[in-house]
């Protein structure tokens, strides 16, 4: 079965370094609680339209699957993908999840909602543990009946009222400075002094810009289970409080793979097209940060001959563990999900390469 969703014609822009073609699997849906047109929508079909286009700084993979986008009531469709070896050469990299709810029922399907949900939930923990990357966009944190697994593994949970503010919008604010997905090539419009201590941000001066209008999600929180977390977007707007979560990554120590989180997104025009040009920025470095481990830390590495014959010991210092290591004979993939050689909570590995060629290596951490 293949998904297919209208057309739709966006003029897009983000900037990337440049990095190895990607294969990028979506699950969508479409909710519209404020009545807003198709236009002005963010719905099902419009993120991978809008990744297919020119312009969009993402380099492909050439095969014409290279953006699947699956709806949610064949949520099935994408547990077979995520299922595929990393090696396969049809193993997607990252899975963007917008999906506001889990599958109906379908009486044409031999299984039901909440199990083809937990298979999907299952087939998302296999892929991050074996290198792959999430990005939640949007609604795909909020909370609906029978997503709990899923919301466990995104890291952060939305609820309640989701008020829709076409005056003031919300202010995202950059409060993790240097990190990837705030600073490649997002603009700012100025400075803004927040904290947020529960949520790891000191007290300082941050760049942010304005989203007007914007769909605020007043009740949206790390889970209590959340286990490495780093808060990349907040607002200040004064409802249900004056700190407010937009943005963050989410890693669990077994994991090769990490998970993104970006809220805005139910206004089309700024969401993914360039009227605005930074959230589909955002969403572009979220994407590639998730999918290549290169992007997420500099771990200085040191390599020598031994203990054995054949083998080569790496070493590096670092903060918490759990790392993961990949050796590729092609610099440019060497963090390829098919490049991964494993996970170790020690500062240490001994490898056995092929005893032919270069090999190179990288360990990735969180």
């Amino acid at each position: 079965m293949i998904a297919s969703f209208p057309a739709a014609i966006l003029m897009l822009a983000a900037v990337l370094p440049p990095h190895r073609p990607l294969r990028i699997l979506i699950v969508s849906d479409t909710v519209n609680p404020h009545g807003l047109s198709s236009s002005d929508l963010t719905e099902a079909g419009d993120i991978g339209n809008a990744l297919r286009q020119p312009g969009t700084g993402i380099s492909l993979d050439p095969g014409v699957d290279a953006v699947y986008e699956v709806p949610t009531n064949d949520i099935e469709l994408a547990t077979a993908e995520l299922l595929l070896p990393a090696c396969d050469p049809g193993s997607y990299d990252v899975l963007v999840y917008f999906s506001h709810r889990i599958p109906l029922p379908d009486a044409g399907k031999p299984l039901g909602p909440q199990v083809r949900q937990d298979q999907f939930t299952d087939a998302v923990t296999a892929f991050l543990l074996s290198g792959g990357g999430m990005v939640s966009f949007h609604h795909g944190s909020y909370f609906a009946t029978g997503k709990e697994g899923i919301l466990q593994l995104i890291g952060a949970t939305a609820n309640g009222s989701v008020p829709w503010n076409t005056v003031d919008g919300q202010n995202v604010i950059a409060t993790a400075p240097g990190h990837f997905v705030t600073d490649n090539g997002v603009t700012y419009s100025g400075n803004v002094v927040y904290q947020d201590l529960a949520r790891g941000v000191p007290n300082a001066s941050y760049a942010y810009f304005n989203n007007t209008p914007d769909e605020r999600y007043p009740s949206f929180n790390y889970n209590g289970t959340a286990f490495f977390t780093t808060t990349l977007f907040a607002s200040n707007y004064n409802e249900g409080g004056t700190t407010h979560l937009l943005g963050f990554t989410h890693r669990r120590a077994p994991w090769s793979g990490i998970v993104v989180g970006y809220q805005p997104g139910e206004y089309q025009p700024n969401a993914l097209d360039n009227l605005s040009g930074n959230n589909f920025q955002i969403l572009a470095n979220a994407i590639l940060y998730a999918a290549d481990a290169r992007r997420r830390n500099a771990i200085v590495l040191t390599v020598e001959k031994g203990p054995g014959a054949g083998e080569t010991s790496l070493q590096w210092s670092a903060g918490q563990g759990d790392y993961t290591v990949y050796r590729g004979t092609d610099p440019a993939r060497v963090t390829d999900r098919c490049d991964r050689q494993g996970t170790t909570t020690a500062t240490t590995w001994v490898d056995a390469p092929p005893s032919a060629g270069i090999v190179y290596y990288q360990v990735s951490g969180p």
